[in-house]
């Protein structure tokens, strides 16, 4: 029996657009090894969750990682690209009494990507493991 497919977001939806345009940009700033900054804006009573991003943070977020990382892996291709977003606690005003958050985001060539502790894939002793009951077994470090 096959798992339904899972809803996106609708919130997370609406920033593809935005999101698109700055994936090339910092592919762009890959190239010269670099990154982007970009501000996204929050209404001022967002809800924050427990690592201190609020709703629409968190909607383009999953709208990055989404682009970069699923779109290749539905069509049955690896992501080309790392990615990585450090958010900032600087914060300044925005339009409509809104307040936005700086992230920096920086994206690696995965072929280019330094590997600097042993693999576990490569260890079939520290690979996770359905037992007979159906529980996933994590094993210790």
């Amino acid at each position: 029996m096959a798992m339904p497919a899972a809803q996106r977001d609708p919130l997370s939806y609406r920033y593809d657009g935005y999101v698109r345009q700055v994936m090339l940009r910092a592919i762009r700033a890959e190239r010269q090894r670099e990154g982007v900054s970009v501000w996204i804006a929050s209404p001022k009573r967002d809800p924050v969750d427990a690592r201190g991003l609020t709703a629409h943070q968190r909607a383009f977020q999953r709208s990055c990682y989404y682009l970069m990382w699923r779109v290749y892996i539905n069509r049955g291709r690896v992501p080309p690209y790392a990615l990585k977003m450090t958010w900032s606690e600087d914060t300044r005003p925005s339009s409509e009494g809104r307040t936005a958050r700086r992230v920096a985001i920086r994206l690696w060539l995965r072929s280019q990507a330094r590997v600097s502790k042993a693999r576990w894939t490569a260890d079939p002793g520290r690979q996770s493991k359905v037992d007979e009951s159906g529980r996933h077994v994590v094993p210790p470090p």
